[in-house]
């Protein structure tokens, strides 16, 4: 399946919402796509938007704690003021 959009370096909203639907999932369709989700020069931008949207949704933030597709930790390596939300939480 291609989705021309992920490649599209102005759809960054787009790439956001389409990493979050496979993490929730931790199942990809599209290997390809996903991984070019964080390889846009915006990479560190759809990380940190994805990290806002796990502190509104407990259903996210369980899933990218359970997630094989990322690494929570490395994420919130570089992201520490947002560190402290993730390890206080509810599972």
């Amino acid at each position: 399946m291609y989705l021309p959009k992920v490649y599209d370096s102005a759809a960054r909203a787009y790439r956001v919402r389409y990493a979050v639907a496979n993490i929730l999932r931790d199942r990809v369709v599209n290997e390809g796509a996903f991984n070019v989700c964080f390889e846009m020069d915006d990479e560190d931008e759809v990380v940190l938007a994805i990290l806002r949207r796990g502190l509104k949704s407990a259903k996210l933030r369980g899933a990218l704690r359970r997630s094989h597709l990322v690494n929570l930790n490395q994420w919130l390596r570089r992201h520490p003021d947002l560190a402290e939300a993730y390890c206080n939480s509810d599972p």
